[in-house]
């Protein structure tokens, strides 16, 4: 028989959590289709959106800061309960490497930015300072890291349909 598991949803994070939480999702739904779509236009028709994507990547860059310490400065709720130890601990390690990945992308942008010419370009507006992609080794990582943080995302997703729809856990109400 499988045992019910219920939530204390009564539990919130911080504020400064909570607005972070959000002000990130939202940046990273607009960074990864900005980022896609940028990969196959000319340079000289990017400059503009580069210049979006790098300081939308920057202020993502701080909130992750702002976030981590807080994460660590303020009492948050228990983790959730699924009911099964490998889902308790997915969940666990999932909100762990949303940080470590966020953390990686963030500074595989300032890479790309400085040793592929972006940051030249961009003082200079002259997109010939713009290396090659095959060029630039940090672009590989940025954009495995930006794959593996749209998974994580659908996780994260996922998980909170799982725990509306089976146990009828609205775990939303923590983070909002």
């Amino acid at each position: 028989m499988k045992k019910t598991i219920q939530n204390d949803l009564t539990q919130k994070y911080s504020k400064a959590t909570i607005a972070t939480h959000w002000l990130t999702a939202l940046l990273i739904l607009i960074l990864f289709p900005l980022g896609k779509y940028m990969e196959n236009i000319e340079t000289s028709e990017k400059m503009g959106l580069i210049t979006i994507h790098v300081i939308l990547g920057i202020i993502v860059f701080v909130l992750t800061i702002v976030r981590t310490r807080s994460f660590f400065k303020h009492e948050r709720p228990s983790n959730l309960e699924t009911g099964s130890k490998f889902n308790n601990k997915l969940t666990v390690w999932i909100h762990n490497v949303f940080y470590i990945i966020l953390f990686i992308l963030s500074i595989s942008g300032l890479a790309v930015m400085v040793l592929g010419g972006y940051a030249e370009a961009l003082q200079s507006n002259t997109p010939e300072f713009i290396k090659n992609r095959s060029e630039i080794a940090p672009m590989k990582v940025h954009g495995i890291t930006s794959f593996i943080m749209m998974v994580l995302l659908v996780l994260h997703i996922l998980g909170v349909l799982k725990h509306y729809i089976f146990t009828k856990e609205n775990t939303l109400k923590r983070i909002s």
